[in-house]
């Protein structure tokens, strides 16, 4: 992270609207937030009219403190904090039970992807909905089972856009080109779907409860590469190929790749990832 010293001035300068937004999006006071990083709040009120400069470490505890990541607050890079609807959700507004609950899972999708799982309340999700934490309750009984929702939710969006891109293929290679198009991590939505599936991966790996539900996702995927391997295979493409091997190099690729992304944590781009997958299944099978 840049230094309070060598942070560029336009950086620096947009730095106090960027922090009200995430003290807006956390439904933080700024007295409350001042409590909670240990900062005087007079302090902190000059900071946010620009009158003073935020430390790295004070900037740190904001960023942990609102749900965002460091990146947002110095860069305004990376996923934005949710603020609710401008107007909130209306609550005297009669919906059906479905509505409500499809309301609900929207809400913690956003929520999950952008804010990250550990710093999502159920009043959270409730505020942003407009309705109370019991009715949040009813249709989700814990926190856990909006993380569920929402990986089904985002396992499901991505079959039906697999399936509308296959339908538009011309060979078993073109859908392995497809295949690669939507493992891309370009739009908001891309990258709230990988956001919430990495999440759900690492909860697993500290509650075994949850293996079973992100172990039968992974497998539909895994078994998508391999359908379409066969495919290629049945149309005369890499018939000597280790057909399961080709398969798990190309799922770790695409994993490994779309992880370092999301984590800013090398150079890599979308760009490169594509180039990289395209050549995934060589020297069996060439994509380019």
């Amino acid at each position: 992270m840049n230094t309070t010293e060598n942070r560029p001035a336009s950086a620096s300068g947009e730095l106090p609207a960027r922090v009200r937004t995430a003290i807006r999006a956390a439904a933080l006071s700024q007295r409350e937030l001042a409590h909670r990083i240990r900062m005087d709040p007079t302090a902190l009120s000059k900071a946010l009219r620009g009158t003073r400069r935020l430390r790295d470490e004070e900037i740190a505890a904001i960023a942990k403190a609102c749900g965002v990541s460091l990146a947002y607050l110095v860069e305004g890079t990376g996923p934005a904090p949710v603020l609710p609807p401008e107007s909130g959700r209306d609550r005297a507004q009669p919906v059906t039970a479905q509505e409500r609950r499809d309301q609900i899972l929207e809400a913690a999708t956003v929520l999950i992807a952008r804010r990250g799982y550990r710093n999502v309340r159920v009043s959270d999700i409730a505020r942003y909905c407009g309705t109370s934490t019991a009715t949040v309750h009813y249709h989700f009984p814990s926190k856990e089972a909006t993380l569920h929702a929402a990986l089904e939710y985002y396992a499901q969006r991505f079959r039906t856009r697999l399936d509308e891109e296959f339908g538009r293929a011309s060979s078993a290679r073109d859908k392995l080109r497809r295949l690669i198009e939507v493992q891309l991590p370009l739009a908001a939505d891309d990258i709230d779907e990988w956001s919430v599936w990495i999440q759900f991966w690492n909860q697993a790996m500290l509650e075994p409860r949850l293996r079973p539900a992100q172990r039968r996702i992974y497998s539909g995927w895994y078994r998508v590469v391999v359908e379409v391997l066969h495919e290629c295979r049945s149309e005369g493409l890499a018939p000597e190929a280790d057909i399961e091997a080709l398969a798990d190099r190309f799922t770790a690729m695409v994993d490994g790749l779309a992880i370092q992304i999301l984590a800013n944590s090398t150079e890599m781009q979308p760009d490169r990832m594509r180039s990289l997958l395209l050549r995934a299944f060589e020297p069996h099978l060439e994509l380019v």
